[in-house]
């Protein structure tokens, strides 16, 4: 070789020694988890899909494809394969079989659902057989020891099973899941059992070659429900749903249900979204991501659910009852709190109410058509839980007596209730004071007839239909006073109606009551009415059975008034006029029966044919329509509206035992529909001017402004309101925030009786977000029969970004924890075990409760810090950051969004391997590095709060890792550490002694160290708590701090401040 030839080749040699120099000095590894989620085509299970997708664990890379369309190769590239369940039966997996089981022998690892395991070869399964599961109603769950890399797959499916078998329901599996197909399982031959039930093993794992096949049974992942982040996917119809529908659509056909206000369990059951086993779904397919990574990187790092790598606690307080503004029950809420430093998050609703109270009231349906051919709107968002208009006496709706409730023996009225005692307002209308204008006479269940003078049109914060007049209102009520100068009172839930008996062209009152008796008042002139006389049938006395309800009108066209009588039975008699005999009638005619009680006729023309047709209020709220033609009165059903009601249909229902009447009441020539009713509660928007607590709601606002305490919306819509109602609600809800200087800029909510829209399962959260929400931890899915934290489709819950392209930003959705119940001896069911099994996870709480009506009550007070010392102890205990829901979900977006790369560098790398080879044991070292720039806005100040769980596979299992992050927690054998602090953060074998640390902090941190002391900068607002490991006693100065230190060895010391952001300077001697 020339000279020239030999100089080039040392050149070369030169170069290419020189680029392997800078690899392995600058060169990185990187180390992910890769899945294949591999699908038959098109159709694919989604909500399995979109658990990998956002799946916890950090470094996981997840690609779907079409199973026919990979070979060998392309199949190597992955860690593991997780088959779709649409490829059940299929050629295409059927000619995967030889691929998928040489991939397993070549180290692959293959998850098989329940669904799939008679479509692949018994020898790859590790089965002699593959057997039905015995069905049961009483699932006892058993667990064999099985290896490291497994204990995780077992102790997720261990901690949701326990609390699902102690909790999902009373009785036996029938309550919740009746029908329920417990699927197949292989009869092992060299498969490892991981669960079995009732002695039967429905969970196995087969070593095949150097890979594994992973057999599932059908509890987890389970497809009874819907569990898909969409809302919409994950259920299969052949599981046994279709037989709990038609066990509960059956019981709701019983007798007595009422049709306008069992919305909570009288409407027809469709497939729900369960919180529960989508949370456990979620979290068992992330953990075999986690058994893969073991086994193929020898550890596993999944992301953490609260700043720095410890989960996330808080409360969900939603402030909306009426007394407890007065009582001032959120500011001794929030004080309570700081005596175990937590902070409270308050939503604040739009319209505060009285819980579990009903007035007589009255609304009016102003007409939007013709008097031929009268149509109305229905409901509007000032209604409340009401319809149409209120009709206002004074400067506020216009209610009378109370509906009777017990809280002391536990009898209160909820709005899904149907009540049983006819109160309502009765309405009449009559010129009493000779000015034109009619007068209100309302009859009452206390006996008494009320008058109401007319005080003209009266605005108010009631809304109308577009382009018409608001209605007349009226004054203050007064009893209804006869000649004799004593009020008249009947024996009870007085009826009214008006008209001129005598002909002498004065308004006279016909009266009924509860004994069913009828008689006039009629007028001596200027609003006067004599004694009552009564009006006669045949001679007799008219006496219905009960509860008379009387009606004037011609119903035969003769001239003459007749009166029609509706009672309590619901029956309908007439009693025709005799001309000459204004207060005698002819025989009974029984008319008809309709199928409710107590009906309340009104007799009016309403098909245009001029003759006179019935509407007839009632028991359940609607008012029905009988037309007379041909002798016969032929129902046409109720009269409607253009909204729905509550549930779901467009019959006008505002309230129960209702009443109606016909009359101008704005002005524009056409009759418009009034109804009397009893109406749930008397809410009062809190922007309104006639607020009752106005300065008890500054005090609050006031005191959440000093504390920084943020405040979001509680939102109200029913399950059947339409998107365009929807976005006016949100509208005033805005506008009722800005009129009280609260700030809406992103922010979150949660559900005013927890209720989304039931037609369109995503119509709210995208109204939600198209508003500037962007999350929601408090609803109750569309269907669900159950509502947050008594329902036990809610004993689990774990965050997830709703999956929907409409959106126009993130949509995190989430739900509070399960009802709080400590009971050690078992006198009453304790569900403490729940929240253990959520920290033995490292899963985020969010706890509900209303703390209204209970700071003016000594025992409900004390019961309200019984689960606050729980939760505290529980904070304390397993390292919770308590925060706020807000900065929770602004975490909760961090940790989803942050993308985590683990690395190792090849001259790291090299190191390791020689440590390993010469040295004592093993080595690892890792690089994790944060990109956060796919963190949305939303996150705010949490941005760079990330954090992992770094937890060693058997490779690693008996070796102490430690980290150089200044946020970590050691805790049996895993190491948590906090990402953002450092560009690189890294995690390796280290014997030495724990450094000064962070071990916790709820608010983002900055630290600067000066060489002798650590300033914090704790950057957020409201309650800052930071917890810190010293081996020595520290010294740590700070405005108005709160700092306790462990009592048993002061190495741990935990420092508490609230207000606004703050900073700590820490000097360990």
């Amino acid at each position: 070789m020339d000279l020239s030839l030999r100089k080039k080749a040392v050149w070369l040699t030169g170069l290419l020694l020189l680029a392997a120099l800078f690899v392995l000095v600058f060169g990185h590894k990187e180390e992910r988890v890769r899945l294949l989620y591999a699908s038959g085509g098109d159709t694919y299970d989604r909500s399995a899909y979109l658990n990998f997708e956002q799946t916890i664990v950090a470094n996981a890379e997840v690609k779907k494809a079409r199973l026919d369309g990979l070979d060998a190769n392309k199949l190597q590239s992955y860690d593991a394969i997780y088959l779709d369940v649409s490829l059940k039966q299929s050629d295409t997996l059927k000619s995967a079989v030889p691929l998928l089981e040489t991939y397993v022998k070549q180290g692959g690892h293959l998850f098989v659902e329940n669904d799939l395991l008679n479509d692949l070869p018994k020898v790859l399964l590790g089965a002699e057989a593959i057997a039905p599961v015995a069905p049961t109603l009483y699932p006892q769950f058993g667990y064999p020891a099985v290896r490291g890399n497994l204990q995780g797959l077992q102790n997720v499916f261990r901690q949701f099973a326990d609390n699902f078998t102690s909790h999902a329901y009373v009785n036996n599996l029938d309550d919740m899941m009746p029908g329920f197909d417990w699927g197949q399982a292989i009869v092992p031959s060299t498969a490892e059992t991981i669960v079995t039930l009732n002695n039967q093993p429905v969970y196995t794992i087969n070593r095949y070659g150097q890979g594994t096949v992973f057999a599932a049974g059908a509890f987890l992942p389970n497809r009874y429900f819907i569990t898909g982040f969409d809302l919409q996917s994950g259920m299969d119809p052949s599981k046994g749903f279709l037989t709990k529908a038609s066990k509960h659509n059956e019981s709701i056909q019983r007798p007595g249900m009422s049709m306008y206000y069992s919305f909570k369990t009288g409407l027809p059951l469709e497939p729900y979204f369960h919180f529960a086993f989508s949370a456990a779904n979620h979290l068992f397919r992330s953990e075999y991501v986690s058994f893969v990574s073991k086994e193929t990187l020898g550890y596993s790092l999944k992301k953490v659910f609260g700043p720095y790598g410890r989960p996330a606690m808080a409360y969900q307080n939603h402030f909306e009852a009426m007394p407890a503004f007065l009582h001032k029950e959120a500011i001794g809420w929030a004080e309570l709190l700081k005596q175990y430093n937590q902070i409270p998050s308050f939503s604040l609703i739009r319209s505060a109410f009285e819980w579990h109270h009903w007035y007589e009231g009255i609304t009016v349906h102003l007409n939007t058509g013709s008097n031929e051919q009268p149509q109305f709107v229905g409901e509007f968002p000032n209604s409340f839980y009401s319809s149409g208009t209120l009709l206002i006496s004074g400067d506020s709706p216009l209610t009378q007596a109370a509906y009777p409730t017990d809280p002391e023996r536990g009898v209160t009225l909820e709005l899904g209730m149907k009540l049983e005692l006819p109160y309502r307002v009765y309405p009449a209308l009559a010129d009493l004071n000779g000015d034109g204008k009619p007068e209100l006479i309302a009859g009452s269940a206390d006996g008494y007839l009320y008058w109401y003078t007319n005080a003209g049109p009266k605005l108010s914060m009631q809304m109308v239909p577009e382009g018409l007049a608001h209605p007349d209102g009226f004054g203050a009520p007064e009893k209804l006073v006869l000649t004799n100068r004593q009020p008249m009172k009947t024996d009870g839930y007085s009826t009214v109606t008006a008209a001129d008996l005598t002909g002498d062209g004065k308004a006279d009152l016909v009266v009924g009551s509860q004994g069913g008796t009828i008689v006039a008042l009629l007028q001596q002139g200027k609003g006067t009415f004599a004694p009552p006389v009564p009006l006669l049938s045949e001679g007799v006395p008219i006496r219905t059975a009960s509860h008379s309800a009387p009606a004037i009108g011609d119903l035969n066209g003769d001239g003459i008034p007749d009166l029609v009588v509706g009672d309590s039975t619901g029956q309908l008699t007439a009693y025709y006029g005799i001309a000459g005999k204004p207060l005698q009638f002819g025989k009974a005619q029984p008319l008809f029966q309709i199928g409710a009680k107590y009906a309340a006729p009104s007799i009016r023309d309403m098909n245009g044919d001029k003759k006179p047709d019935l509407v007839i209020g009632n028991n359940e709220g609607d008012l029905l329509v009988y037309v007379q033609a041909d002798g016969k009165w032929n129902p046409q059903g109720s009269i409607k509206g253009k909204t729905n009601n509550q549930m779901g249909s467009k019959s006008l229902v505002g309230g129960q035992f209702s009443v109606p009447l016909w009359a101008d009441m704005n002005h524009d020539g056409k009759e418009d529909l009034i109804v009397g009713q009893v109406q749930y509660s008397r809410p009062v928007p809190i922007d309104d001017p006639t607020f009752p607590y106005k300065k008890e709601l500054t005090e609050f606002l006031d005191y959440a402004k000093s504390n920084k305490l943020e405040i979001i919306p509680h939102v109200y819509v029913h399950s059947f309101v339409s998107s365009e109602q929807e976005k006016l609600e949100l509208q005033l809800q805005r506008k009722a925030f800005d009129a009280l200087g609260l700030p809406w800029t992103k922010t979150g909510t949660n559900q005013h009786t927890w209720r989304i829209n039931q037609s369109d399962r995503l119509q709210t959260l995208r109204n939600e977000n198209d508003a500037d929400i962007w999350f929601n931890f408090g609803f109750k899915p569309s269907d669900s029969p159950t509502e947050p934290q008594w329902g036990r489709e809610f004993i689990w819950s774990f965050p997830f970004l709703l999956d929907d392209n409409q959106l126009k930003s993130p949509m995190m959705l989430y739900a509070p924890g399960f009802r709080y119940s400590e009971a050690p001896d078992g006198s009453k069911p304790d569900t403490t075990d729940i929240y253990r099994s959520y920290a033995n996870l490292d899963l985020p709480i969010d706890y509900f409760e209303h703390i209204e009506y209970q700071f003016d009550n000594p025992t409900k007070t004390g019961d309200l810090t019984k689960f606050v010392k729980f939760f505290d102890t529980l904070r304390t205990d397993y390292n919770y950051n308590f925060m706020s829901e807000p900065q929770m979900a602004r975490s909760f977006l961090a940790a989803m969004k942050t993308e985590v790369t683990v690395e190792r560098p090849w001259l790291v790398y090299a190191i390791d391997k020689l440590k390993t080879k010469f040295g004592r044991g093993l080595h690892l070292t890792l690089s994790l590095s944060s990109d956060t720039s796919n963190v949305p806005d939303m996150a705010a100040e949490y941005r760079d709060t990330a954090g992992v769980v770094f937890e060693p596979g058997e490779r690693y299992a008996n070796y102490p890792f430690a980290t150089d992050s200044p946020a970590f927690l050691k805790n049996e054998g895993k190491l948590y550490v906090g990402l953002g602090l450092r560009r690189l953060t890294s995690v390796s074998v280290n014997w030495g002694a724990e450094p000064f640390h962070i071990v916790r902090s709820n608010v983002p941190v900055r630290i600067q160290d000066n060489g002798t002391a650590w300033t914090i900068d704790l950057n957020s607002d409201g309650m800052q708590q930071i917890k810190l490991y010293g081996p020595r006693p520290l010294v740590i100065e700070g405005e108005d701090l709160k700092i306790e230190q462990d009592p048993e060895n002061n190495l741990y010391t935990t420092v508490t401040h609230y207000g606004a952001k703050t900073s700590i300077t820490v000097t360990m001697p």
